[in-house]
């Protein structure tokens, strides 16, 4: 077979992730209801094909369709795709320059989960830390490209949090 798209659940396949870019592997199957197996094959084909880009870059795999989205947004995209890094950048979109005490203040989780979700953003380049004194203060490190994806893709991302930046 020449073409990776000459098959129908391969089309769906397709656009399902072209609307809801970065998806992981496992909400692919859930979703279309595809057995693991079967989506595997299907996912290595249009891999194989160039059609998607597979992006194991964050220890998940997640999948976006080719010549879509550049490294740096398909980066964004991983970290969005989770609730409460999403959660900790629309904070600091709002909230620019917080300290872990003040994001604390907003949501119920603990100070490690804080921390281990701010080194995972910070590490990922999505927010920067500035350390003045013995304080840190966190931003999004590049504002407009982190709106434009919540904007694009919010019906994809799920949350109805993303609504009070559009």
């Amino acid at each position: 077979m020449k073409d990776p798209l000459e098959l129908p659940l391969r089309k769906r396949i397709t656009e399902y992730i072209r609307r809801n870019p970065g998806v992981h592997f496992r909400q692919i199957s859930r979703d279309m209801n595809l057995a693991l197996g079967q989506l595997d094959f299907h996912l290595n084909a249009l891999v194989k094909g160039d059609v998607l880009i597979k992006d194991v870059s964050t220890g998940n795999s997640r999948y976006y369709v080719r010549d879509r989205f550049s490294r740096d947004e398909r980066r964004i995209m991983s970290q969005l795709r989770r609730e409460i890094p999403r959660g900790i950048v629309i904070f600091l979109l709002e909230n620019p320059d917080s300290t872990p005490h003040d994001i604390l203040e907003a949501f119920t989780f603990t100070h490690a989960t804080l921390s281990y979700h701010l080194k995972r953003l910070e590490k990922s380049g999505v927010i920067t830390a500035e350390q003045r004194g013995r304080r840190r203060f966190y931003r999004v490190k590049d504002r407009d490209m982190v709106e434009m994806l919540l904007v694009m893709y919010r019906p994809s991302l799920l949350d109805t949090i993303v609504d009070s930046i559009s």
